[in-house]
């Protein structure tokens, strides 16, 4: 089908009765066709031929009309996802930003201030809880949450250290995470007072950190286990000190295992004889001490008694 460049029905019809149009009459007349049927087929044909364009322009019009309707729709549906990939890259950045300055855009409460401070674990504690990894109980102590509390802004959560997994591999953390309190005791320094007071804290901690329920069973019965034992009501405090020396001993064992793959158990089963054994190592320490005391006490006294004479 041809393609009209002009409007047929702008088009004029022109004067077939013109001078212009002799020769036409000219080749048309014959013995049935005179000049003035001549002008009339001429006439007739034009207006055939125009009204033949008129529907070949209508159907070109709309095939147009429809490309240019598809052609914006296509138009619009690119910008519309341009708009919507733009919309959620710009949210992932908010939610970026918001995670890198979390205490930036944090809700805060529009309550009183609170009569005491709140209780915030040390980075390097809570670090260790996600990662499943063993950590002193001391950071669970009200004494551990003071040092947590001094230092939580004595760092910027930006500034970040080269450490050393596990596995060996070089990985950047922060420098708040990547060490411990030099201040911090090993469990079997605490008091008993200390214990009582850290175990809600650090069980609430592991559920926070994600640990599996059996874990988190295990430790429970552990706590529970040695609140329950004999020893923990004895009259001799090196009893006591047993149980905390058991359960230093026996949580970073358990953690060992986990971390070299060799398989752990269950630590909420508490197990005389290795309790036992550790009875023995604390009254041995308690009985060499005091013996390193006693000799220091003698020489001491023997050597005034030297400088005397």
């Amino acid at each position: 089908m041809p393609v009209l460049v002009l409007d047929p029905n702008k088009a004029i019809r022109p004067d077939f009765a013109s001078q212009d149009y002799v020769e036409v009459h000219n080749g048309m007349i014959s013995e049935d066709i005179d000049k003035e049927v001549a002008i009339v087929l001429l006439v007739n044909a034009w207006n055939v031929n125009n009204a033949v364009e008129k529907v070949i322009w209508a159907r070109q019009r709309r095939k147009q009309e429809d490309a240019q309707r598809e052609n914006e729709r296509q138009a619009q549906e690119e910008n519309e996802q341009r708009m919507a990939v733009r919309g959620l890259e710009e949210e992932a950045a908010r939610n970026k930003e918001r995670k890198k300055y979390k205490n930036k855009y944090m809700d805060v409460s529009m309550a009183p201030p609170p009569m005491t401070p709140p209780k915030i674990l040390s980075a390097y504690a809570t670090t260790c809880l996600q990662k499943g990894l063993y950590v002193e109980l001391w950071y669970f102590t009200n004494e551990g949450l003071d040092y947590a509390l001094k230092t939580s802004t004595a760092l910027d959560d930006d500034t970040v250290v080269q450490s050393i997994d596990k596995d060996g591999n070089a990985i950047w953390v922060t420098a708040a995470a990547s060490k411990g309190s030099k201040t911090v005791q090993d469990n079997k320094n605490l008091l008993w007072e200390q214990l009582l007071v850290m175990i809600p804290r650090f069980l609430d901690a592991i559920h926070a950190a994600g640990w599996t329920n059996q874990r988190q069973d295990m430790m429970a019965r552990l706590f529970m286990g040695l609140q329950a034992h004999p020893y923990r009501l004895s009259r001799d405090p090196l009893d006591r000190t047993t149980l905390l020396k058991y359960l230093s001993e026996q949580r970073r064992l358990w953690h060992q295992a986990l971390d070299t793959g060799t398989g752990a158990w269950n630590i909420g089963l508490l197990s005389e004889s290795l309790i036992c054994a550790a009875g023995d190592s604390v009254h041995k320490e308690f009985f060499d001490q005091r013996e390193a005391e006693r000799n220091r006490m003698v020489s001491q006294v023997s050597l005034r008694e030297e400088l005397a004479c």
